[in-house]
């Protein structure tokens, strides 16, 4: 347990430094897309040569094949829990504080549950009502903002951050179904590289791609 909590604060620790850097980045001219894109264009490159080296390019080869069989549904899966995701949150740093963003971004814990039971699965009261704490102190920290910041400020600031902390746990169940039973128009792939997170998350990466090569058109 003391491991699992120490990796997910260091994990939660780099995370919210993106906040950060992301306003810097902004402040000093730099474009919120290009800051958004080449995170993944990153990630892709590191994955992969990861997995090269330590699977083998028969195991790259056979991630493809998956990603070409079900390329629809990687596309929006990627798109959405990574595209939408992360271009929004670099985005909202053109307009509000990182610690705003930081604050806002919280809201994902709320928005978990609620695309868990839109996929019908079982989530216990105790825990919602214990995450409208945290919804609450979130409600409070952007009406002291919004009582400082223009109105266009808050909306491009604030709104696109909510979209995102929807969307990342969205594009997440979204795999987690598919690799379990599917759900609806959800395809089951039943494939052993579903059980390998690397992968998965290779595989959300080049989904995301074409999202990213329509942000820039």
């Amino acid at each position: 347990m003391f491991r699992l909590i120490l990796f997910g604060t260091i994990s939660a620790l780099f995370f919210s430094s993106t906040f950060v850097l992301n306003r810097a980045m902004s402040l000093e001219g730099g474009h919120w897309l290009w800051t958004a894109s080449l995170r993944f264009g990153y990630m892709f490159a590191m994955l992969t040569l990861y997995l090269l080296f330590t699977k083998g390019a028969k195991y790259l080869l056979e991630i493809i094949r998956v990603f070409c069989r079900f390329w629809l549904f990687w596309c929006i899966a990627g798109g959405i829990g990574f595209g939408v995701f992360y271009s929004l949150l670099c985005f909202s740093a053109s307009y509000a504080p990182g610690w705003i963003i930081a604050t806002t971004w919280q809201i994902t814990i709320l928005a978990t549950p609620i695309v868990l039971i839109s996929m019908g699965k079982q989530v216990p009261l105790k825990g919602i009502l214990l995450t409208g704490l945290i919804f609450a102190g979130i409600v409070l920290v952007n009406m002291e903002y919004a009582g400082t910041a223009s109105a266009r400020d808050v909306i491009f600031g604030v709104i696109p951050v909510l979209v995102a902390a929807f969307a990342y746990p969205t594009g997440n169940q979204m795999v987690w179904e598919a690799s379990q039973s599917g759900y609806k128009l959800i395809p089951r792939i039943d494939h052993p590289l579903m059980q390998d997170s690397f992968a998965r998350v290779l595989l959300l990466t080049i989904g995301s791609i074409p999202f990213w090569l329509i942000l820039f058109l």
